[in-house]
């Protein structure tokens, strides 16, 4: 008798936790936290550069972010106002996104307000609209980011659930996340999208440091926060697009053993076949932390050039949610089950890296106005206006490479370019730990000491 009554609470218990369920918003969310570490672990602070161009539609606070392209965009300025580099950006917050899944068993709309706020940082770029907090960002220049600094954005009145479609673009960074089945999010000034979109540049430590031992041989990977991290992934691409993949595992947190690995990679080991291999791996791990299918790839999606075709060696691994609440706090105005998976990503200085730095520090130092005019003028027909044509304008705004125009660099511009996305930060890095006066030079030439403190 008594079984059978706890055979029938049993029963009605799982009845009405499945209808809570059914009856509750379904909230997940996905992005990148990223970071430059250099051979002792410490972050390298400047990183305030894009691996992708955003659609214009999307708004930006101040033009704090660089875009990717490979020309200085200093030395093509003709006088805006722009910021070149923060040293005190240490971390980036890149592409999360929300997605919102109403309840089978609900309304077919509801309306909702939707916060974030970032410990330490400022949240940058966004769409659709919402009312933005900087403390400390004065328009046209660059603020002081620090610990203390709370920036914010507040989605209020948002209405989920709409048929509002997002603004036409063919930029795939962008269109990767549409493909999510989530419901449609219309703001009160009317924009529309699938999701809810923000980045953000942080002066935080990551919850991992990497550091690289005397001889190069071994990277020593320790934690830097009380929360444990149990799946990390260690990459190396080669330029010629063969990337190589190693699962770690073992707990890392503050206080715990670190975990050591080899800093290399067998020959064996690299194919292109191996990005098949690390996007089912990484994305198993986020479908475990509980994103859905189509949220897994759509973040591959987005971020696979970076993550696995752009050269370089980088550790991925999935940042704590407890860490992610802590830094990054996400407030809505009704209940809902939130599932915020977040991955961690650290590009590794490399000694191929520092090589190439001794390069440029060794000179002769090259000139833009001797070799870089001329040849985007010839690369555009001879025409003295090759600022108007589409081939520059593909080179200024990053959709093209330097290199695609046939244009002949100087060794040290060629070195530069080949040092990769945070070429900007690693290079006035170079110039603080191991000045030349050929480094200085070549800062001066291309404007690359402009804006900073």
């Amino acid at each position: 008798m008594v079984r059978n009554l706890l055979a029938v609470f049993a029963l009605i218990f799982s009845l009405a936790a499945a209808a809570g369920a059914d009856d509750r918003l379904t909230v997940h969310e996905w992005g990148t936290f990223t970071s430059l570490e250099d051979e002792s672990g410490a972050p390298i602070g400047g990183i305030n550069t894009d691996d992708e161009p955003l659609p214009p539609f999307v708004h930006d606070l101040h033009g704090i972010i660089d875009g990717p392209s490979e020309l200085p965009r200093q030395i093509f300025s003709k006088g805006l106002p722009f910021n070149s580099l923060d040293p005190d950006v240490r971390v980036r917050l890149e592409t999360p996104v929300i997605y919102f899944h109403l309840p089978a068993n609900g309304p077919k709309s509801i309306k909702l307000d939707v916060d974030v706020t970032f410990h330490g940082g400022w949240l940058t770029q966004y769409y659709p609209d919402a009312e933005v907090s900087a403390p400390g960002l004065d328009a046209g220049r660059i603020g002081k980011l620090n610990g203390t600094t709370d920036g914010t954005l507040a989605w209020h009145g948002l209405t989920i659930g709409t048929a509002g479609a997002g603004p036409e673009t063919k930029a795939p960074v962008w269109l990767a996340p549409r493909t999510v089945a989530a419901a449609g999010v219309t703001t009160a000034k009317n924009e529309s999208e699938r999701f809810l979109f923000y980045r953000g540049v942080g002066n935080i430590s990551p919850p991992v440091g990497v550091s690289r031992s005397t001889d190069g041989a071994t990277l020593e990977i320790r934690g830097q926060s009380p929360e444990s991290l149990r799946s990390l992934w260690l990459v190396d691409v080669t330029s010629d697009g063969r990337c190589a993949l190693r699962s770690l595992s073992g707990a890392v947190k503050t206080g715990a053993d670190h975990l050591l690995t080899s800093a290399t990679f067998a020959s064996a080991d690299y194919a292109v076949e191996s990005l098949a291999a690390i996007r089912t791996s990484l994305k198993r791990a986020m479908v475990q932390e509980g994103l859905f299918a189509d949220e897994a790839d759509a973040l591959l999606n987005t971020w696979e050039t970076s993550y696995f075709r752009r050269p370089g060696l980088r550790l991925f691994f999935l940042v704590p949610t407890a860490w992610t609440d802590r830094m990054l706090p996400l407030r809505l105005s009704v209940g809902a089950d939130v599932k915020r998976v977040m991955i961690g990503r650290i590009e590794i200085v490399t000694p191929q890296d520092r090589a190439l730095l001794a390069t440029i520090a060794k000179g002769p130092a090259s000139n833009p106005g001797t070799w870089l005019y001329a040849a985007l003028k010839q690369a555009g027909g001879g025409r003295d206006d090759y600022y108007k044509q589409e081939s520059y304008l593909k080179v200024i705004t990053g959709q093209t490479s330097l290199q695609s125009l046939n244009i002949d660099m100087p060794v040290d511009y060629r070195a530069y370019l080949q040092l990769g996305r945070f070429r900007h930060a690693m290079l006035l890095d170079e110039s603080l730990r191991h000045p030349t006066s050929a480094l200085s030079q070549f800062l001066r030439n291309y404007g690359l000491n402009v804006g900073v403190q």
